[in-house]
């Protein structure tokens, strides 16, 4: 790691003014306007593509940009787009997402980007494509700037991340580094901890019969009730000093005919702070799966666990976070960790023994939700906060 005491004034100041604030809007405009949901990602990556490279001397500059190939079973291909600058090892390394959860109805249309006063409007402002292009901005502040680098620093706007993944999974070995920061959105809180995530299907299965005479049958959609209500009252005692939060996300079964139901089925979500883990959740909703059977003897109950990843804890006060921290102050920002409440690519990272941390401009409040918004002072704030930890881990006076 780079001396996290501090930073050079004079190289952070040739970086920051570089940084671009209509270059940065017009770039983060053009994203938002790229409907862009999980398996159709690739009109987002064009943006950002173009972008980098119609830059007048990036060439020059050493900025490398390329496509990787994301294979998938079904579906469309699309690309990652992976940006370094620097020599090898890569010493920092920027993720962002540049995939969107699917345009529904009503308050969830996909709309064109609006701008009001410092707010931009659109599917994707604050989840994630304000971090991707506070990354691309940064970069070529770097870039543009001069300064010389003895690490390299890479960006990676990856595809799939809504879903489980694949594009993250699918970096080359040598694109990673001793810092990552995933630059989902947290209102510029430094994320040195994360939730695990635990996703599920639940199915129940029972004996149709006649509307009337429930007692003839095995209604799946009654022992599908008491089993989800049996899990969300027992799953916050398995860490009662912490946060597990279960959301059922879907629940759907039966018939429109008059009979009993003889088929249901659910999806459960499960985020939890550090401190649980997958096999403890999965044997308590065993648990109650059990009693309920037990109660509802016509009826067959079935679990399938489709996803996890763990929680995981990094050291604010380390000496990996050091250049975080550094840029933190560099840039006139709290320095107030947190732990990021919700499932993000940031497990994957961290799993291959870098030190990752979760910071990027937007609220999670206004993720998936009607009139997803983001700030345009806090993106910029966001590029240059990037901008100022690569400078203090990749930088070196020019010469």
């Amino acid at each position: 790691m780079a001396d996290p005491g501090g930073l050079d004034a004079g190289r952070l100041e040739a970086v920051l003014r570089r940084i671009d604030a209509a270059r940065l809007r017009t770039l983060l405009c053009g994203a938002v306007d790229a409907y862009s949901p999980t398996y159709a990602e690739d009109p987002a990556t064009a943006v950002f593509a173009a972008h980098l490279l119609s830059e007048a001397g990036i060439r020059h500059a050493g900025l490398r940009v390329e496509r990787q190939r994301v294979a998938r079973p079904s579906g469309p291909l699309c690309d990652n787009l992976l940006i370094q600058l620097g020599p090898a090892p890569l010493g920092l390394l920027l993720v962002g997402h540049v995939d969107t959860i699917v345009a529904g109805d009503g308050a969830m249309e996909f709309r064109p980007a609006a701008v009001a006063g410092d707010l931009l409007t659109g599917l994707g402002a604050a989840d994630m494509k304000s971090g991707c292009a506070a990354m691309v901005e940064a970069v070529l502040a770097v870039a543009a700037s001069g300064v010389r680098l003895e690490r390299g620093i890479g960006v990676a706007l990856v595809v799939g991340e809504e879903e489980y993944g694949d594009g993250s999974l699918a970096l080359p070995a040598h694109f990673h580094a001793p810092l990552i920061v995933v630059g989902e959105p947290t209102s510029l809180q430094p994320c040195a901890s994360h939730y695990g995530y635990l996703e599920c299907r639940m199915r129940s299965h029972g004996a149709r019969a006649h509307a009337a005479l429930t007692g003839h049958g095995g209604n799946a959609i009654h022992a599908m009730l008491a089993w989800m209500l049996g899990v969300l009252e027992a799953l916050p005692a398995v860490q009662p000093d912490a946060t597990v939060a279960a959301n059922p996300r879907l629940i759907r079964g039966g018939d429109t005919l008059f009979v009993v139901a003889e088929h249901c089925e659910a999806m459960l979500d499960v985020h939890w702070q550090p401190g649980a883990d997958a096999v403890s959740l999965l044997a308590c909703i065993e648990t109650v799966r059990s009693a309920v059977a037990a109660s509802h003897p016509a009826c067959r109950l079935e679990l399938e666990p489709l996803f996890a990843a763990p929680a995981f804890v990094n050291d604010p006060a380390g000496a990996a976070l050091g250049p975080l921290r550094s840029a933190f102050e560099a840039t006139g920002l709290a320095w107030a960790p947190g732990t990021f409440p919700s499932h993000s690519d940031a497990g994957i990272f961290q799993a291959r023994g870098g030190a990752t941390v979760v910071c990027g401009p937007g609220a999670l409040a206004a993720a998936h939700a009607p009139g997803e918004a983001v700030s345009l002072l806090q993106t910029e704030a966001a590029a240059r906060l990037y901008a100022a930890l690569a400078v203090g881990i990749a930088g070196q006076r020019p010469g």
